[in-house]
Order: C-alpha cells, then structure tokens, then sequence
C-alpha cells in the first residue's frame, strides 16, 4: 500500500457507503454483523422506510490515518513542548524526529437511533482497538500546530467488535507514507 491518506475503512476494508452495490466484503465477520444487526433492528418500529444501517456504519470509520495519528501525538510530552516552543517563534519551523514509536488507542465510535415513543435510544457501539508502529516519522511544527507528517512507514493491527462480536481483525505492514500536509484551523480574529 502506497498511499497517504488511508482511513479504517479501507484498512478494515469495509463496504463503501457512497456505493450503490449492495455487494459485502466475504468476511464472515461482517456478514455476522450484518444479520446481528438486522435481527435486533427489526424490533424497532420505524416511522418511515428503515435506513440502511450497514452503510452509516460504514461511514463511522472515514477516518484518516493521518488525523488519528496527530490526535495521539497531540498527548505526547515532547511533542507538546515542541509546539509550546513554537508558539513562543511563530515564524521558526521545527522538525521533531519521531524515530521509531508505537501509539496504541481504543475508540467507541458509535450510532443512536432515537424515535419518538421509544423511551431510549437504541445505541449501537462499536470497540476499535488499534495499534500502530511508526519508522521514520518527522512532524513539522510551526506557530503552535503540525504542519506536516513527513514520509515514513507504518505497520497497522487492529480489531473492531460489537459487543462480543469481532466484525474485522486486520494487520498490515509496511504502509509507505508520503508526506501529509495538515490545514490548520485558524480561530477567527476578534472584530475590533
């Protein structure tokens, strides 16, 4: 895989959900999920055409690699005086050599279906668990934000339930990583 901006869905290789095919991934796992997942919404009573289910979940996992990456560094020590030390030279760019590093994280992405007359939501939750070890990775940090994840390479594992059900295991590697520019977001100036 050469590619900069991968997100879990492809890496877990999960339907598209702009697709118009109906056609699944041959994973038995998905294909649980799937039939898991109708038994328990047919109990619902919808007031209009049920949605599809399997694509909105499919759209909970658009997320880029990339942005996963930098919300973990964002936590790191040195990473967090590097860009207090940027603040301080807006002008100045650092590059933080990153080296080889491992960033474990655990998300709960998660849908609600709330309808009126149903005193709860039906909440379907999800349990990602992933693990990524980074080789060669520089950020470019300037004026209090990464800029910039420069080339490197990635290896990938990770593990998707719903409740006890494993829906997608995967483990990847090397991923080749081309440098990735991040926008920052400006806060607008005060009106004066």
């Amino acid at each position: 895989m050469n590619n900069s901006s991968l997100n879990l869905r492809t890496l877990f290789s999960f339907p598209d959900p702009g697709a118009r095919t109906t056609a699944s991934p041959s994973s038995n796992q998905w294909q649980a999920f799937q039939s898991r997942l109708g038994r328990e919404i047919k109990t619902i009573k919808w007031p209009a055409a049920m949605p599809d289910l399997t694509s909105k979940v499919a759209e909970l996992f658009n997320v880029e690699l990339p942005d996963l990456l930098v919300s973990s560094w964002k936590k790191a020590r040195e990473l967090q005086e590097a860009l207090e030390e940027s603040r301080k030279s807006p002008e100045e760019v650092i590059v933080l050599d990153l080296a080889e590093h491992e960033i474990t994280n655990e998300y709960h992405p998660n849908i609600e279906i709330r309808i009126a007359g149903l005193p709860l939501p039906k909440k379907i939750e999800f349990k990602v668990q992933i693990v990524t070890a980074l080789k060669g990775i520089n950020l470019k940090i300037q004026a209090g934000t990464i800029t910039e994840i420069q080339a490197g390479s990635c290896d990938f594992e990770g593990k998707i339930k719903y409740e006890d059900l494993t829906i997608a295991e995967k483990k990847v590697g090397p991923i080749e990583l081309l440098s990735v520019s991040i926008i920052a977001r400006q806060e607008p100036s005060p009106m004066k």
